[in-house]
């Protein structure tokens, strides 16, 4: 086992709320994190000394490869990838959405972890450790009527995640996803006026699970929050 403190993490989505409540206790708990959002500028900022934020489009195969590089040239050994980034969309049935609103979706959920998971996989094989954490929806295992796109797009990132957790384990890495119901965020609160959010999870909570799931030998959990 790894010793916890020293571990490399990489958060996807760095920017959102998740992704933000997550770096920011990493930092707060002395871990190295390398964090990645959406920008097509290549931007690589020192934050601080635990903190390196880079841009990066994560649907395009060959900048993820581009970035993996950039994050292993800087920290040796990548322990950690947590994908959060993607994208919701709702508002169309089945049959009134189009192929481009299905590829969007598909684009931003599934083929961002995946292509994540296609660069870090080979690294952490042969380091012979690895965490990987994806992010689900509770869309994916219930439906969500007028959401098809966003609904089988997440219910593809779970079945990636018990697929990577098969493969990877006879290699000391587990896959796991967590599976958030509804997050308590501004964006949230606007959009769903009237309704009592104590009951919607936090940033700050999910971050924990994540953490927690991270220092522990489960694999292929979807983890519900």
């Amino acid at each position: 086992m790894k010793n916890k403190q020293t571990l490399n993490w990489v958060v996807t989505g760095a920017k959102g709320n998740v992704g933000k409540a997550l770096v920011d206790s990493l930092v707060e708990r002395k871990n190295r994190v390398f964090g990645i959002d959406y920008g097509q500028n290549q931007k690589i900022e020192k934050v601080n000394d635990f903190y390196v934020y880079l841009e990066a489009d994560l649907t395009n195969m060959d900048d993820v490869r581009r970035i993996f590089n950039d994050i292993q040239s800087k920290s040796g050994i990548i322990s950690v990838w947590i994908n959060i980034v993607g994208g919701f969309a709702m508002g169309a049935s089945i049959e009134e959405t189009t192929t481009a609103d299905w590829s969007k979706m598909m684009s931003l959920n599934f083929q961002s972890a995946l292509n994540c998971s296609r660069a870090v996989l080979p690294h952490m094989k042969k380091n012979g450790y690895g965490r990987i954490m994806n992010f689900g929806s509770i869309a994916a295992d219930q439906g969500m009527a007028m959401a098809g796109p966003y609904s089988v797009s997440k219910a593809a990132v779970l079945s990636l995640t018990k697929t990577t957790a098969l493969e990877g384990k006879k290699h000391g890495i587990t896959c796991n996803a967590i599976v958030p119901t509804i997050i308590d965020t501004p964006q949230n609160r606007t959009a769903m006026p009237g309704v009592d959010f104590i009951t919607w999870t936090t940033p700050v909570a999910i971050a924990d699970k994540i953490i927690t799931v991270v220092n522990s030998e489960s694999n292929g959990e979807m983890i519900h929050v």
